[in-house]
């Protein structure tokens, strides 16, 4: 024996085990379908052999049953052991006693120290195995699935049994299940045919080839596409797909049990089958299919090209089957745009412009096609020019004229709700394009042609001669300085107004540097910001540069024409539409009509979020702090109106709660002078709300909230003015007051209140409101709720210190819930929410904690306030309004103010010291003990997981609320929540798949998840920045054949780009690289990355100035090789975008400046 080898073991034998001698196969030449049966085994690769007896005979059916029914993949078959029933020992695989050596295996008597360190045995040292019965488990209808998070090895428990990989993985299986035809697997009822009753025959006998696709291997194609409603006439009845469902049994011989996505798809192809007009069912069911590959993927959101395109070319087939039957033009407009979504997933560029172009000459009046045309054409950077996309909108906007003149009375709001969006698309094109200038004086005369019409001036062709006439007197124009009443007075006295002074600039400055590239986009930067507005002919600068000037004849087809009659229904829709174009959240006038208030967040206009941007303007490629300091953050508060309902609260926010606007001066150029000019905005603004203030008070505290964010010293000076205009305006007195407390100014914001609520106005409950919140957060309890009661007790209402008495207490309860009930019964919502906020904090104020007593003089019973909210919220939704949803969302944020304020202001207990709780990862990121005796005493701070649990009851009710997603982060800052689960992460993919197809709402999602996943990644450098990379990833769908809903949005491609060229600035600090142009960058993998994104960006985006802009930045221009800069700045000509320096003209400039200086 060689030495180093053991002796082979042999197996024991018994004389009760005596194996049988083989059998010689016994050929009979009657006996065919024994014959086929082992060929079929022999092709396989069975190893049964024919049996003689009966007996053997059905015992060997059943064993082939068995060996057929288990999964073919290569991933399921044991590698080197096999345990189970049936399988096959080699000699030496069991030993002769029960404690002999065994290779296999081994008894471990101490135990592995090292499992308690990384949770798990080392997988790598445990043999390759095999569980019998395919991960059934004794006493449970579902599977074991084993998966690993690292090192260790985790399981759970499935509802169904996968019997075979994903049918989307394999093209072959694909394309034969597409042309194959279902059997009927039943007896025949002729006589005359042979019967058995072991088996039914499918096919008649022959030989089959290896490689053919057929069930008696085991190899069973998932019933994914049966369930979408594709039997037809003659094909199998209900009652035969029952017994063939009932055949197809699990392993243990019941019924295998449908989950509640195929169950409702079941319900809905019955219904089809019913009624096949049903479109709603239609697009319910093509919904469905979302969540049908989830659960045969095992709920993985990981998804190949390959089976992007088999789900595409699913929903595709079903929206062609749906077409014929979509009559009306809303079901057509639904069908074909969700066909045409589908369809650029499979078709190529080519077939999917053709069917364009036939389904535009065919719908060419539908707009929700025409929409979906337009953003399909600016995608396409082989054809996208300026000139051929302005025609294309310009031809819409003179549409949209003509058919806005011939509407009803009934189709008006919608009509014009559409009519202005387009002219918004087209100014935005002309904006992102260059075209400042024009797309500024577009709105300038739409806006007077709108808002200050003459009365005589009513028919267009007239109108249009007159405006013409006061255009090209170059008097100042709508939001310029010296404008009174523009045209109406031009018209009516036909005076022209003074001509303002010509204004002289100087010529562009050529910095300093050596690269020519840097110094021209310095120049074009420098030209860009001052093209804010249009130019006279007088105007020096205008020799260089005729775009500046733009005459009448050059916005004259630009233009939109509102019929008299229509005015007051579309003004809302106009100031809406004219503060997105200012990039400025809206003020939500047009908020009845949720379809145009849909459209003013499409990616393409949506207003621009500053704060994500600043996130990643700001990053020096260091650290912001420990984990330690990060915890104690607050939350971000400057939100630039994402995802939240506009109240005063939120418009007039000192920096502790949520602010609608941000600052002011970040809606001012940042980087690229792309934005438009403040004074003009607020001049326009100031304009408007002087001629229509009484009718829209909403617009008023609108201008006043942005004159305060520009100058917090302007803001009293412009309220009294307003209120001199409107002094009967409750809701202008309480803006005022917020501006003063703002300011600090207690003093002024006692005297206001306490003027306003002695003027018994519309609407004064909600000053009281203001007031109690005042005193609230000065942690004066006594006196929030003396202003409380003032509110509903005449007794107490001018008293400055009243003794709150319970017969008080309940007088101003049964006052303020009464009037509540009253105000909702009687559908005035306004005043019903005002006094629900009322009853909220009197019941916060006044009620008791559990121990009996009132916990500190700054906190209250968080409970029973927040019972009172939910329970009228109930009774809200009940009402089911255009408006309610609003007052809705409104309430529930004075709730999330509430709960941010009893987090936040606690109490300790023995003592008088009030602390101030930032965050809950601070209490626990302090030593144990003292934090746990803090929250376990009964007047503790705040119950972390109560906080938790109330806000995520929010966002169920509000899923893209900002405010709401913002707190809930706030509140899971614990590290032990990051550890072990991350909620956002889940809230957040609950809200996407919710509404995967809706562009808008998934762009409010996904600019959060980009600040939250920053957040968390600030701390730990570019490592861990990576999770931010695949947020935007998937955002922009960077991996999906053609790009996700929010390819269109700049400013995403901007911050991530920007993201990217930050990760590989700390890379190459932490690596102590070379970064300089010239230093091989080009080897970095990084570096393609960020270059392979910023031409994804150009093709998506093509129109966009600034994404070329982008190249020629501090980052980008450091790795960008002269050639390629070259080429963008030739693509920006070529593409028809509006370039102010000539890089020609520039090159000649910039060597005779290097030249005297050298």
């Amino acid at each position: 024996m060689p030495p180093g080898e053991e002796k082979r073991r042999t197996v024991p034998k018994f004389t009760s085990f005596k194996p049988p001698a083989p059998a010689e196969p016994e050929t009979r030449p009657g006996d065919s379908r024994e014959a086929r049966k082992g060929r079929e085994e022999k092709d396989v690769g069975s190893e049964s052999k024919h049996r003689h007896s009966k007996r053997q005979h059905d015992a060997d059916r059943e064993t082939n049953k068995d060996r057929k029914s288990r999964p073919r993949s290569s991933s399921d078959r044991p590698r080197d052991v096999t345990i189970g029933k049936g399988s096959r020992q080699t000699p030496g695989a069991v030993g002769s006693g029960g404690g002999s050596h065994n290779d296999l295996y081994f008894f471990d008597v101490r135990g592995d120290p090292l499992i308690t360190k990384y949770g798990g045995n080392d997988r790598y040292k445990v043999p390759a195995y095999h569980r019998f019965g395919g991960g059934k488990l004794l006493g449970s209808d579902g599977i074991l699935s084993v998966h690993y998070a690292g090192s260790r090895e985790l399981f759970d428990i499935e509802k169904r049994h996968r019997e075979s990989k994903s049918i989307f993985r394999d093209k072959v299986a694909l394309a034969r299940a597409a042309s194959c035809k279902s059997k009927r697997i039943a007896p025949s009822s002729d006589p005359s045919q042979p019967t058995n009753d072991d088996y039914i025959e499918v096919e008649p006998p022959k030989k089959r080839r290896r490689g053919d696709q057929d069930s008696s291997w085991g190899f069973s194609m998932p019933d994914y596409r049966s369930i979408h409603g594709k039997a037809k006439a003659g094909q199998q009845s209900e009652s035969e797909n029952e017994s063939e469902g009932s055949a197809e049994s699990d392993d243990e011989g019941g019924p295998a049990e449908l989950s509640a996505t195929k169950t409702l798809s079941i319900e809905i192809n019955r219904r089809l089958k019913a009624q096949p007009g049903d479109i709603v069912s239609w697009l319910e069911l093509i919904k469905l299919q979302d969540n049908l590959f989830r659960e045969d993927q095992g709920l993985t959101d990981v998804r190949s090209a390959d089976a992007v395109k088999a789900l595409a070319s699913l929903k595709l087939s079903l929206y062609e089957e749906a077409l014929p039957h979509a009559k009306s033009l809303s079901d057509r407009e639904s069908v074909l745009d969700g066909l045409m979504r589908e369809g650029a997933k499979v078709w190529s560029p080519k077939a999917l412009a053709k069917r364009w172009d036939e389904v535009s000459e065919k719908e060419s009046g539908s707009f929700v096609l025409w929409r979906a045309r337009l953003n399909f054409e600016l995608g396409q950077v082989s054809t996208c020019t300026y000139e051929d996309i302005k025609k294309l909108i310009v031809e819409k906007v003179q549409s949209m004229n003509g058919k806005l003149a011939t509407a009803s009375p009934e189709d008006i709001q919608s009509v014009s709700g559409q009519q202005i969006y387009i002219f918004l698309r087209l100014t935005r094109f002309l904006h992102d394009s260059g075209y400042i200038e024009l797309a500024v004086a577009a709105w300038q005369a739409t806006l007077e042609l709108t808002l200050f019409r003459p009365p005589r001036e009513q028919a267009f062709e007239s109108a249009i001669s007159s405006f013409t006439d006061y255009w090209e007197t170059e008097s100042p124009r709508l939001g310029e300085d010296g404008w009174k009443d523009g045209w109406r007075r031009f018209v009516e006295s036909g005076a022209i107004e003074d001509l303002p002074d010509a204004r002289s600039e100087d010529p562009y400055e050529i910095i300093q540097s050596r690269d020519v590239f840097k110094a021209w986009a310095a120049a074009e930067i420098q030209e860009t910001r001052r093209a804010s507005m249009p130019s006279r002919t007088l105007d020096e600068s205008t020799l260089d540069d005729p775009f500046k000037v733009v005459m009448f004849s050059d916005i004259k087809d630009l233009l939109i024409w509102i019929p008299t009659i229509a005015i007051p229904c579309a003004t809302p829709h106009l100031l809406d539409a004219f503060l997105t174009f200012c990039q400025l959240p809206t003020v939500g006038l047009s908020r009845n009509n949720k379809e145009f208030s849909r459209l003013l967040q499409d990616p393409f206009v949506a207003c621009r979020n500053h704060v994500v941007e600043a996130a990643f303007n700001d990053r020096k490629g260091v650290s912001d702090g420990p984990v330690a300091e990060q915890s104690k953050k607050n939350p971000e508060f400057r939100q630039q109106g994402a995802g939240m309902a506009l109240s005063q609260d939120v418009l007039f926010a000192r920096p502790n709660w949520f602010q609608y606007l941000g600052d002011w001066s970040n809606t001012k150029p940042l980087g690229f002078g792309d934005g438009i000019n403040p004074a003009w905005v607020l001049a326009t603004l100031k304009v408007i709300v002087q001629h229509y203030g009484n009718l829209m008070e909403e617009l008023a505290e609108y201008y006043l909230a942005l004159e305060w964010r520009h100058d917090p010293s302007r803001a009293s000076k412009a309220a009294k003015g307003l209120l001199k205009d409107s002094p009967t305006s409750m809701r202008l007195y309480n803006a005022y007051a917020l501006t003063e407390w703002a300011n600090q100014n207690v003093q002024m914001l006692e005297k206001v209140l306490s003027s306003a609520t002695g003027r018994n106005l519309a609407g004064e409950q909600q000053l009281w409101n203001t007031w109690a919140w005042y005193h609230l957060e000065l942690q004066q309890r006594q006196m929030a709720l003396s202003r409380t009661c003032a509110s509903a007790d005449d007794t107490t209402k001018h008293k400055q210190a009243p003794n709150i008495t319970p017969i008080v207490l309940l007088r101003t309860r049964t006052r303020l819930s009464t009037t509540r009930d009253y105000s909702l019964s009687s559908r005035d919502l306004v005043k019903a929410t005002q006094y629900a906020e009322s009853l909220a904090l009197f019941e916060y104020l006044v009620c008791e904690d559990e121990s009996g007593t009132i916990a500190s003089d700054s906190q209250g019973s968080i409970s029973a306030a927040l019972a009172s909210i939910w329970g009228f919220c109930d009774e809200l939704k009940s009402l089911n309004t255009s408006d309610s949803a609003y007052y809705y969302e409104c309430l529930l944020q004075t709730a999330a103010r509430l709960l941010y304020y009893h987090a936040t202001h606690g109490y300790v207990p023995g003592g008088n010291v009030l602390l101030s709780f930032p965050s809950p990862r601070h209490v626990f990121a302090q030593d144990p003990q003292p934090a746990e005796s803090i929250l376990t005493k009964r007047n503790r701070a705040y119950r972390p997981a109560y906080l938790r649990s109330e806000l995520a009851k929010l966002i169920e009710a509000f899923p893209h609320n900002a405010i709401f997603l913002e707190l809930f982060a706030w509140a899971n800052q614990s590290t032990l929540f990051l550890l072990v689960n991350d909620p956002i992460r889940e809230v957040l993919r609950r809200s996407s798949d919710s509404d995967g197809n809706d562009a808008a709402l998934q762009l409010s999602i996904h600019r959060f998840a980009i600040r939250y996943e920053a957040a968390r990644g600030a701390s730990a450098g570019a490592t861990m920045m990576y999770p931010t990379k695949a947020v935007f990833e998937a955002a922009l769908g960077i991996n999906s054949p053609c790009g996700g809903e929010l390819r269109g949005n700049v400013d995403l491609w901007v911050c991530y780009l920007r993201l990217l060229q930050w990760i590989y600035k700390s890379a190459a600090a932490a690596a102590s690289a070379p970064k300089g142009k010239n230093k091989g960058p080009e080897g970095n993998p990084l570096v393609k990355d960020i270059k392979d994104v910023y031409y994804r960006a150009i093709a998506s985006c093509p129109w966009s100035k600034r994404l070329y802009i982008e190249a020629f930045g501090e980052g980008m221009i450091k790795i960008m090789a002269s050639s390629e800069l070259r080429g963008v700045v030739n693509t920006m000509a070529e593409k028809g975008l509006r370039v102010h320096v000539e890089m020609a003209g520039f090159c000649e400039r910039w060597g005779a400046v290097r030249g005297k200086k050298k």
